[in-house]
Formats: C-alpha cells, sequence, structure tokens
C-alpha cells in the first residue's frame, strides 16, 4: 500500500474513527467450530495489535458461527486494515463487504468514515500504479458493501469510463483480456442491481465511445495498444 494516498490515510486513521465502539467481553460462538483460545485472543489482545493469522478465522465466520453485528463493529476497523493493506487474504475482501452489509454498518455512528474510505478506494483503484487492484473484485466489494443508492455505484463506472488516468486505462484492459469483457468474479450477486448495472454497462454504447474517443486523445504507445486491444473485445 502506497504510504500518502488518500486512502492509506484513511486506514491509519480507522482506529481513531472506531474508539467510541465498545470492546467485547465476550463472543458467541459454536462450540463446535471455535476454539476458546481463539476467543480469548481477540477478547484480551488490543485491538490494534491482533494479526492477520489470529482474525481470519473471526473474520471468516463471524455472522455465522461466530459474534454478533455489535463485536464486528468493534473489530472491523482491523479486519479492514489488515484486508486494505493485503495482510489479511482470507476471507476475500468481497466477503468482508458482504459482512459489513449484513452487520448494518450504514447505520453504525461511524458510516460517514467508512463511505469516505469505500469511495477512496475506488479513487485509488483508477489512480494508483503503485497498487496491483483488481477492479472487479473490489467493484463486487463495493456493492456487496451496499453502496448508498443504485446511482452511487453507476457513478463508480461513470469514473471509470472517464478513461483519464493511464492507471483506468490498464484495469480496463486487464479485465477485459481476462474475462473478454463478461463478469467473472463469483461474489458477484447476479440478481441484484449493481451486477446488472455492471453488465449493462460493459454491453452498452457509452463505454465503446469512450474507448474509441481515448484512442484518438491517447499518444503513449502502450496505453494505445491497451485501448486497441479493448475495443475489438468490445466490438467483437
Amino acid at each position: 500500500m502506497t504510504d500518502g494516498t488518500p486512502l492509506q490515510h484513511l486506514i491509519h486513521g480507522l482506529p481513531a474513527a472506531f474508539a467510541a465502539a465498545p470492546r467485547p467481553t465476550a463472543l458467541d460462538a459454536c462450540p463446535c467450530c471455535t476454539r476458546p483460545a481463539e476467543l480469548s485472543v481477540l477478547l484480551h489482545t488490543p485491538r490494534e495489535r491482533l494479526t492477520a493469522d489470529e482474525l481470519t478465522y473471526y473474520a471468516t465466520s463471524v455472522l455465522n458461527t461466530v459474534g454478533s453485528p455489535a463485536d464486528f463493529r468493534y473489530f472491523a476497523p482491523r479486519i479492514l486494515q489488515l484486508a486494505l493493506t493485503t495482510e489479511l487474504t482470507v476471507p476475500d475482501l468481497e466477503l468482508v463487504g458482504n459482512k459489513l452489509a449484513r452487520a448494518g454498518w450504514q447505520e453504525w455512528p461511524e458510516a460517514g468514515y467508512l463511505r469516505r474510505l469505500l469511495d477512496a478506494l475506488w479513487v485509488d483503484v483508477l489512480h494508483n500504479a503503485d497498487e496491483w487492484w483488481d477492479a472487479e473484485a473490489v467493484l463486487c466489494a463495493l456493492a456487496a458493501a451496499g453502496d448508498r443508492a443504485p446511482a452511487a455505484f453507476t457513478g463508480r463506472l461513470a469514473e471509470w469510463e472517464l478513461l483519464v488516468t493511464p492507471v483506468a486505462v490498464e484495469r480496463l484492459y486487464e479485465f477485459a483480456v481476462s474475462g473478454g469483457l463478461e463478469p467473472q468474479n463469483a461474489f458477484w450477486d447476479r440478481q441484484g442491481a449493481p451486477y446488472q448495472a455492471f453488465v449493462d454497462w460493459l454491453r452498452g454504447p457509452g463505454l465503446q465511445l469512450a474507448v474509441e474517443s481515448a484512442i484518438l486523445r491517447v499518444d503513449d504507445p502502450t496505453q494505445l495498444e491497451q485501448l486497441i486491444t479493448v475495443h475489438d473485445i468490445l466490438t467483437t
């Protein structure tokens, strides 16, 4: 994770933003699936000192076989810190987003801060060349977390469509050559409005026109080759 980016500042600020979240004194858990020692570590280790290994089981199982929305609110900032710096690779970011939605994060006192974090994540995807982001995975995670309204998700697609940075072009190229401009992520809710909006955007005329416009204004050989490849896939 590149130091000094708006996203990085928001990640660093998560502990302070969630300072009022009460620390749980106990965790409900399925006795068949959970070892007492795992729970003890969570309850007795300062939140910001919990490691990815110590949080993996809880982050994967919370709201299923362990935990509640209340204790997830307490652990969420540390889980997000580790997930967004790729120290925590299980569960996937898409599942973290799903759990946030199930926990009702939009009603938390920290909701405004989390919205800024999610917005900054998407900006980083389109602007930060130093990070390898899977644009579709991030889009899917944002959809799973529950964007504020359908317009918020389509707004993210509109940002991408501008293709104003080499990074945005490269992310579209990576997506196109890996999946032929068809959603591939297994975590999509294929009955949901964000998924349908994504499919419509990929198949609609706006993206093709945006790529054609970018081809006319770009003079970097690498970007131009990427855009022509995307255009060929779009028109096939």
